[in-house]
């Protein structure tokens, strides 16, 4: 006699299985960006370095940088930096003056898509106003939720198995 809530539980147990395995947001493996000072006044230059592998967008195409409009005005795309052979990129950014300060995500785009790799940046406030809230994406309550969908899926899996062997050593 089969047991189809017990394949279902397998089947949705190993999906779950696949899904956190899988890196966040459709991530380039092997890409990385980041940004020197972490934290700058307004109209302060940083230093913007990273690689995005050439398996995974042509040497010759830019690294685009993005991020809010106020960082990189009018649109949120910054400058376009040339990569070298293995896909390195570094460019020295002034940040605009009006820059508000507050927190703020430089990601990269190259080959015409975000690569889904991003570095917080933290303009000091040039006055008392408060820190805009909500500018990233904290992924450490997406990991920890995924973890727990994972445990119980497990959990449920463990519990119809016993179940059922119980069942049929009765």
């Amino acid at each position: 006699m089969k047991r189809p809530h017990v394949i279902a539980t397998v089947l949705a147990t190993a999906a779950a299985l696949v899904l956190v395995g899988t890196t966040a947001q459709g991530q380039t493996p092997n890409t990385s960006v980041s940004v020197s000072p972490s934290v700058v006044g307004p109209g302060g230059t940083v230093h913007i370095s990273g690689s995005v592998p050439v398996n995974a967008c042509p040497a010759s195409d830019p690294a685009t940088l993005t991020g809010a409009s106020a960082l990189f005005p009018p649109d949120g795309f910054g400058p376009k930096v040339q990569r070298d052979a293995r896909g390195n990129f570094a460019d020295d950014y002034t940040l605009p003056a009006s820059t508000p300060g507050g927190r703020y995500e430089v990601g990269i785009r190259c080959g015409g898509g975000n690569v889904g790799v991003s570095a917080l940046l933290r303009v000091a406030k040039p006055s008392s106003a408060p820190e805009p809230r909500g500018s990233g994406t904290s992924w450490g309550w997406v990991v920890l939720w995924a973890a727990v969908g994972v445990a119980l899926l497990i959990a449920g899996t463990v519990f119809m198995l016993r179940r059922t062997l119980a069942r049929r050593g009765s």
